[in-house]
């Protein structure tokens, strides 16, 4: 049996098809609409989070006439392989998954050369498998925790964490307080009780200032504490920040025309990489498409976006602030950074599917 392609012989194959095709290529039948699967997890953490996403990801789609075929799935491996059987029934041209993590929990149940977009919130560096076709997709949520922590740094701002219980399963807090000892203080941490009402939590929020903090922030992607912690923090004259998928504070985060949903966005990147990527193509093939969808580059929901060399679609990030003009970031987390959290990670993810790792 030949070995797979590597993604290097992807991209060399991508240069030399217009040579190839030389000027038949204008005699060629133009592609075919694109047969597409996508696989969201059947319930969530993150209210709102999926059907954000498979919204912002028909529109492209539609207009471009491609097809799309939705499953849905538990967050367990055997689930989730399941279901990836049945998505995969018809054949699609390309398997698009939502939720950090899926393709290694899918492991061998994805047939070889299929091209999948894992796509997802970014909250880990998590191991991608040396698979030809794996591309990725993400809010970049891991690295826009370490930016926000590397800007407090900056600032010198005695600091408090306050991490809601999903995201303390994450490599989210790691990846702020790495950012943030590069010349900050993190004074303190608590994950934040499920049940606590405004009485505990200001209770909780003094003892932070008490200890020395005079900012807070805030990890509740899902924003169950959110506006209670804003009240007391004012109340309390601490400033805020909060993480990438949350709102009403400074963040770090790809920008976005203002009220769309994060979710939405992403799913319209992902829909609008795929419809250019199968546009450029006389005939649709599993090589032919990855290799269009590596060499993307184009203006997206989120920005200008570009394909890293290891398939990562990447949006330009800034620092937002209500009330001010957002701050490009060029920065972004070093090398070194993403492997202490790679090697510290000793789990896989599934977010944004309810079950949360422990």
């Amino acid at each position: 049996m030949s070995p797979l392609p590597s993604r290097r012989s992807l991209l060399k194959a991508a240069a030399v098809l217009p040579a190839l095709l030389g000027p038949a290529r204008a005699a060629l039948p133009g592609p075919r609409p694109l047969r597409l699967a996508v696989l969201l997890p059947a319930h969530e953490s993150l209210p709102g989070f999926t059907a954000a996403f498979l919204a912002g990801l028909q529109g492209p789609l539609q207009a471009a006439g491609a097809g799309l075929q939705v499953t849905r799935s538990g967050p367990g491996p055997a689930q989730l392989r399941r279901a990836a059987a049945q998505a995969l029934a018809g054949a699609p041209d390309a398997l698009i998954t939502l939720g950090d993590g899926v393709p290694e929990l899918l492991g061998e149940a994805l047939p070889p050369g299929l091209p999948v977009i894992a796509a997802g919130p970014g909250a880990a560096p998590t191991r991608r498998p040396a698979r030809a076709g794996l591309l990725g997709a993400s809010l970049h949520a891991w690295e826009a925790e370490w930016l926000m922590g590397a800007e407090l740094a900056r600032r010198a701002q005695p600091t408090f964490l306050l991490i809601s219980p999903l995201d303390s399963g994450y490599d989210l807090p790691f990846a702020f307080s790495q950012g943030l000892a590069r010349g900050g203080k993190l004074v303190g941490s608590a994950v934040l009780d499920p049940a606590a009402g405004p009485q505990a939590l200001g209770t909780q929020l003094r003892a932070a200032r008490e200890s020395g903090a005079r900012h807070l922030h805030l990890q509740d992607s899902a924003q169950m504490h959110a506006a209670l912690v804003r009240r007391a923090a004012q109340r309390l004259g601490l400033s805020l920040s909060v993480d990438s998928l949350g709102h009403g504070a400074e963040q770090v985060r790809a920008q976005t025309a203002q009220g769309l949903h994060p979710a939405a966005a992403l799913g319209q990147d992902v829909g609008r990489w795929l419809a250019q990527a199968s546009a450029a193509l006389p005939a649709l093939s599993p090589l032919g498409l990855v290799a269009a969808l590596s060499g993307a580059s184009f203006q997206g929901a989120r920005g200008h976006l570009q394909v890293t060399p290891d398939g990562l679609l990447r949006a330009p990030l800034a620092l937002v602030t209500p009330g001010r003009a957002p701050q490009p970031l060029a920065q972004r987390p070093p090398a070194g950074a993403l492997l202490d959290t790679a090697l510290r990670s000793g789990h896989l993810y599934a977010f944004p599917h309810a079950a949360a790792p422990s």
